[in-house]
């Protein structure tokens, strides 16, 4: 008797709706060991929604692992493309069914025949078609997604918080202020564990970390997916969003021991890692029992050379240290900052002025059409023109300009005055506003950079 396995595979709904389905292929499989006395069914073997290119199926890996245990004679299956889409992967698998004298049959391409060399040879070629046939329909799924996000449209029905779908396009909703909430919380906090409690809290939203780092990086809130640069509304500030991205990277951890003002903020100078806070232990007075009063500091080392010893850096910065010489230097060399960026970029920021305004427009005449309020004909037509306008700016300077509206309303604060009463994670509020990293090498030097 052959022990028989019937291996059934359906990729999408459209192969269901073809006749094609799980219970066809099965009833087609069990006619065929019924209508052979010689055949027993071992057991049968079903991978759902999966494509033939893929070599990690489920049930499939199953039915291999029998076949290893010796428990099979023969699998069958309805077609070939049932069985593999990938001529690698079929090559692969069908090794190890000759290592362990296994046969198999597709029940309505009688002429595929594994036991004699023609038959192979027959089924080799055939293989090559079935794996051009399948990457020519992603070829062509890529090219219609394509040419989707090319106009705006949505490729799925899922849509980011603080969107819905309005003819095909992304559009914002009543959730969208909820968005923006989220981004400015974040920002504020620099902390995802923090930002997914106010998300519950304050909304009702329950989500994960990987989630909600998602949703932070998400470029379609500021309108942007893929190249397509006006995809849709955006709903999240450029500044806040990209300022996101920045906190990001050095996302402050909660259940920490000691809390850190410019953790994620010192950056070794010399191997450019970013210097670790620890705590330092020093003895003072003896008390009147004979114990020693133990005082801990805060300060900042580069891993690399203090532990590793691959870096020339091994100070302790004390975080004192860092505040006291902050405080006495900050106004004067952000105001020194704002005035050499100024001047040197003063044709690019004119120029950046003409190009906000151009894509205000752009975005202006986008409105107009997915209101109805003017045909394709015409938006074709004066986007044309504003993308001409456009390229002849982006001629004119093509240097990125940033906004330092947030750095001059920083210095008009008499932030000096307040500083000490301020909390430790308001003080990191307040330094992550403006600083995007304090750099200090081997020999204490500190070199602050703006955002």
């Amino acid at each position: 008797m052959l022990r028989v396995a019937i291996y059934i595979r359906v990729s999408t709904d459209k192969q269901v709706k073809d006749g094609d389905s799980m219970r066809d292929q099965l009833a087609t499989g069990q006619k065929y060991i019924d209508s052979h006395e010689n055949m027993i069914l071992v057991d049968t073997y079903i991978d759902d929604g999966i494509s033939g290119q893929k070599l990690k199926r489920d049930d499939f890996q199953r039915l291999i692992d029998d076949v290893r245990a010796g428990r099979i004679d023969l699998i069958i299956f309805t077609r070939l493309d049932r069985w593999f889409r990938n001529l690698r992967h079929y090559l692969n698998t069908q090794d190890i069914l000759d290592k362990h004298g296994v046969s198999w049959t597709a029940i309505e391409q009688p002429y595929f025949d594994t036991s004699t060399p023609h038959g192979r040879a027959f089924v080799n070629n055939s293989m090559i078609w079935a794996e051009l046939e399948a990457q020519n329909d992603s070829d062509r799924i890529l090219g219609v997604f394509d040419d989707k996000v090319d106009n705006g449209e949505v490729l799925s029905g899922s849509t980011p918080l603080g969107y819905k779908i309005v003819n095909k396009h992304l559009v914002p909703d009543d959730d969208a202020p909820t968005a923006v909430a989220i981004f400015q919380y974040y920002r504020k906090t620099g902390n995802l564990s923090m930002t997914l409690r106010y998300m519950e809290s304050e909304f009702g939203l329950v989500r994960s970390a990987a989630s909600l780092k998602n949703m932070l990086t998400n470029t379609k809130y500021i309108g942007e997916f893929r190249d397509n640069k006006n995809y849709c509304p955006a709903i999240i500030d450029r500044d806040l969003f990209f300022d996101v991205q920045r906190l990001l990277k050095i996302n402050i951890k909660s259940g920490k021991k000691h809390d850190y003002i410019f953790s994620g903020l010192v950056v070794c100078d010399d191997c450019d890692h970013i210097m670790s806070g620890c705590q330092q232990r020093a003895g003072g007075r003896v008390r009147a029992d004979g114990t020693r009063i133990v005082y801990k500091y805060s300060v900042y080392r580069c891993r690399q050379g203090v532990n590793l010893h691959r870096c020339p850096n091994r100070k302790l910065v004390f975080e004192t240290t860092l505040e006291k010489m902050l405080l006495e230097r900050i106004r004067p060399e952000l105001e020194n900052y704002i005035a050499e960026y100024e001047v040197a970029n003063l044709p690019a920021l004119r120029t950046d002025a003409k190009r906000r305004s151009v894509e205000g427009k752009m975005q202006k005449l986008k409105d107009l059409y997915l209101n109805d309020l003017i045909t394709m004909d015409e938006f074709k037509l004066d986007r044309e023109k504003l993308l001409m306008q456009l390229e002849k700016i982006n001629a004119e300077d093509s240097r990125p300009v940033k906004d330092l509206s947030y750095l001059k309303n920083f210095l008009k604060m008499d932030f000096e005055s307040v500083y000490d009463s301020l909390s430790i994670p308001e003080r990191r509020e307040l330094w992550r506003s403006i600083v995007k990293e304090i750099r200090v090498d081997h020999d204490k030097n500190i070199h602050i950079i703006f955002l």
